[in-house]
């Protein structure tokens, strides 16, 4: 993806209720081939559809950030209607450094949170999406990896996490994210009918008033996944 730095500031003149949401993937080697193909078009439909949406274009700021033998920012936030549609395609390489991913989304929400309050602007109740097809091997990822959980459990963000293939870590993931609804495993590679259901979502959250949000009711998950 292309350098977001410049970006990854606030415009306070647009007073729409502000919806962060968080993409936390998996690039790790054993997503290469139609994993990682896959992943790219179902992203890049999701960028599309969601910045083609007038609610949602003014609402939602969505972050990138990968993870394999090491983590990184592939996006700041940055409004969906000023993200580049046709972005560089993730690559898969390495190991799965989620726990290190976890710490930079907890840096970089806790951060824009603070620049919302500072700037007088309200603001939905997180996303936070983990799509991974294994589970972290990297060192020290149980006190993030906690610390996010917790934030689920209590509704202080709306947590995801999907397991893709077979070898995903199940018992791992069931540590890591919330007891319900847990984790999510994705049918087949249907990333594309994931990220639809991540684009109606965010349509119905930006639509409501921040004070409803506990009251939408989202799309069932059938078409993409299983409990």
């Amino acid at each position: 993806m292309r350098n977001y730095n410049e970006m990854n500031t606030l415009d306070v003149s647009n007073p729409a209720p502000r919806c962060p949401v968080v993409l936390l993937l998996d690039t790790s080697s054993s997503m290469e081939g139609a994993p990682i193909d896959e992943l790219n078009k179902g992203l890049k439909q999701f960028l599309r559809e969601t910045a083609a949406d007038e609610a949602a274009s003014r609402s939602v700021e969505l972050e990138v950030i990968t993870f394999d033998s090491s983590a990184n920012v592939a996006m700041p936030f940055t409004a969906i209607g000023d993200v580049d549609q046709n972005p560089d395609p993730l690559v898969a390489d390495g190991c799965t450094s989620m726990g290190a991913g976890i710490r930079l989304a907890l840096r970089d929400l806790k951060a824009r949170r603070r620049m919302y309050r500072n700037s007088g602007i309200s603001s939905y109740r997180p996303w936070v999406v983990l799509m991974t097809d294994g589970g972290p091997n990297d060192d020290n990822w149980e006190q993030a990896a906690e610390e996010m959980r917790v934030l689920g459990e209590n509704g202080k963000i709306q947590y995801i996490g999907i397991e893709i293939g077979d070898e995903a870590d199940h018992d791992t993931m069931c540590q890591i994210l919330p007891s319900q609804p847990g984790p999510v495993k994705l049918k087949g590679l249907r990333f594309k009918q994931f990220f639809r259901w991540l684009t109606d979502s965010m349509k119905s959250v930006s639509a409501s008033a921040v004070s409803d949000q506990d009251n939408i009711r989202y799309r069932g998950i059938d078409d993409w996944g299983e409990l």
